[in-house]
């Protein structure tokens, strides 16, 4: 191999690491986007079944604030219960967990159970 041979090959493989360390911040920031949506998905799942739930129990006239509550997963805060109208309808608001701060992260289900 010649010399000007090798200090190119030197070279090429200098720019591909300084392109690989630039890709670095858009690959973790792509990542902490799929954890946020992947987090909020997860809320909205709990607060649905968690809203269910609560219009289950309205309707067999039990607590729908404690079967909310049963319902809920561990990392779902729950911010507030509701009830409203003649048909067993509930209404649940959660808070999802965010790890990016955009929006309030409150998900809000109305369920109405007959």
């Amino acid at each position: 191999m010649s010399t000007v041979t090798r200090r190119a090959s030197r070279r090429d493989a200098g720019q591909a690491t300084i392109e690989y360390v630039g890709l670095i911040p858009l690959v973790l920031l792509f990542m902490v986007m799929a954890l946020q949506v992947m987090a909020v998905a997860y809320a909205a799942h709990g607060a649905s079944q968690a809203a269910r739930d609560g219009a289950r129990a309205y309707s067999l006239d039990q607590s729908p604030e404690g079967a909310v509550r049963a319902s809920l997963p561990g990392s779902v805060r729950l911010v507030s219960v509701s009830t409203f109208g003649p048909h067993h309808g509930v209404q649940v608001t959660v808070e999802a967990k965010t790890i990016w701060p955009i929006g309030d992260g409150r998900i809000t289900r109305e369920v109405v159970m007959p």
